[in-house]
């Protein structure tokens, strides 16, 4: 059977599609981030579906993801297909679509399989009905046929609510795929495969003949401190990587020499709650006034993109008091803040080192207060921090082994600082059309030895796509607003396209 691709795909992602191929579709895909494993699978379902085997396929991941595989599929899926997003709020409004023909794709993320039952009228919670036992009585009527977990390591916990209900569902599908780039967590312990592989699996020689008892006993040495046991390293490596690669396809960033030195990639952010109602109130009343005159090009470019962007974070300022004349930036919502602490939860894992931009002191205190929940260490860089503490933070960060986390403002932090012992660059909220702190700030990690990773955070039909699009190519965010000020409001249909960053430098832009 002949397979056409729908984008070119790289050497080594040719090389994962024909190991899957080897595998049935039963089989690891040990890819680095950034190595491209969500297109191997997205290749492999539509090769399932050209077979006439796969038309149903469960994709489980990352909350914060989900919109990526979205965006994903629309650039690489080959055939004609269909995609439900199935989270918290897509659960609500809709159920699992019918059967058909048709290639679908259900996205659902690992904290569904978690949702505790219904609340009894004894106040415990039943284990038969609601939550993620209604969740799974609707998985197993739909039958999925292919299942694949991204970032798998997810489910490394065996005794994880979400990993055993996983566990009993993985044998509804015929095909499994599992992706990630740290099957093995932090300190490199095996017993985090068994979990993995079973739901992958359960009939492979590498877990057939074990529990996850004797999986550790198998492969780890453990020593018992305080009355505790305490892992101390693995034992029979050799065994265990032989027994791995016979069902898995790895690879890591600096064997990908056709891999290119930068990508941008857009992480979509559904507001929810208060922050849209706030956001679409404030958004109807300043395209009004756009409209009949009341406000100008100058008052956009000062005030009013200004709020609209604290919003999309979660923030929203109050009225001016006597006690507070400047008035206070208030947290009302964490729909960026929450995909933040799912980004460094795996990156965190993957020991990666991360840059963040935020252009506001209060993202910069909730990043940080993220890192210490999730004990990563993070070095904060704004206006206010004295020079000897911001030298300091710098080299800390550039000296720090394993994960870290540097976040700051980008008017603070876009000059005179080489941050290139990290390779991922996140935006949190953009600056206000200011080209010149954007690429600079993007700059501190450009010099990294490893391809480069630069991420997004948009708030989907607000503001940020008028930044990010302005931003891209150094035009005027006024200028864009006033010319087509239903832009702002998130129910103004349009199929956004996200504009592509100019190859101009910063020299010639400041000379313009």
């Amino acid at each position: 059977m002949k397979y056409r691709y729908k984008t070119r795909p790289y050497h080594h992602q040719v090389a994962a599609l024909k190991k899957m191929r080897e595998l049935e579709f039963n089989g690891a895909l040990l890819m680095e981030p950034r190595t491209g494993k969500t297109k191997v699978a997205i290749d492999s379902a539509c090769i399932l579906h050209q077979m006439g085997k796969v038309n149903r396929v469960v994709v489980v991941c990352p909350n914060s993801v989900i919109g990526v595989w979205e965006d994903e599929l629309k650039m690489h899926c080959s055939t004609s297909y269909r995609v439900v997003v199935w989270d918290k709020e897509g659960r609500k409004s809709t159920g699992l679509p019918p059967w058909s023909s048709r290639l679908t794709f259900v996205l659902i993320n690992y904290e569904a399989f978690q949702i505790p039952g219904k609340k009894l009228a004894s106040g415990k919670r039943s284990r038969r009905n609601g939550g993620k036992w209604e969740i799974k009585r609707a998985m197993q009527k739909w039958q999925p046929q292919l299942f694949i977990a991204d970032e798998s390591h997810r489910m490394k916990s065996p005794s994880a609510a979400k990993t055993r209900m996983l566990h009993t569902l993985g044998p509804v599908a015929e095909y499994h795929l599992i992706l990630t780039g740290t099957v093995l967590t932090k300190k490199h312990r095996a017993y985090d495969i068994w979990s993995q592989w079973k739901f992958m699996n359960p009939q492979s020689p590498l877990v057939a003949n074990h529990t996850a008892g004797s999986f550790k006993a198998e492969y780890s040495v453990f020593t018992n401190r305080s009355g505790y046991p305490r892992w101390l390293r693995n034992r029979n490596p050799n065994r265990l990587k032989r027994l791995m690669h016979a069902e898995a396809f790895a690879v890591r960033r600096d064997e990908c020499f056709d891999l290119p030195l930068r990508r941008n990639q857009i992480i979509p952010v559904e507001l929810t709650g208060h922050t849209a109602e706030v956001y679409d109130e404030m958004a109807q009343e300043m395209v009004a006034k756009i409209k009949t005159g009341e406000i100008t090009e100058a008052s956009i470019k000062l005030v009013q993109s200004l709020r609209l962007a604290q919003i999309t974070s979660g923030l929203a300022k109050t009225t001016p008091t006597e006690d507070h004349p400047d008035a206070r930036l208030l947290r009302i919502g964490r729909d960026k803040l929450n995909v933040i602490k799912d980004l460094l939860t795996d990156y965190g894992e993957a020991e990666e080192k991360v840059v963040i931009g935020a252009r506001f002191i209060a993202d910069i205190q909730g990043i940080m207060k993220i890192c210490k929940e999730l004990k990563i260490p993070c070095y904060p860089l704004y206006g206010a921090i004295p020079r000897r503490d911001r030298d300091e933070n710098i080299r800390q960060f550039r000296e720090k082994d394993g994960p870290a986390v540097f976040v700051m403002q980008p008017q603070a932090g876009s000059l005179g600082i080489d941050l290139s012992t990290a390779s991922i660059f996140i935006w949190m909220s953009l600056p206000g059309g200011n080209w010149v702190d954007f690429t600079q700030s993007e700059d501190r990690v450009a010099l990294s030895k490893k391809p480069t990773v630069f991420m997004y955070l948009i708030a989907k039909g607000t503001v940020d796509q008028v930044l990010y699009d302005t931003l891209m190519e150094d035009g005027d965010v006024a200028k864009e607003i006033t010319t087509s000020p239903d832009i702002l409001l998130r129910n103004f249909k349009r199929e956004w396209v996200p504009k592509e960053r100019k190859n101009k430098t910063v020299a010639a832009r400041t000379e313009k």
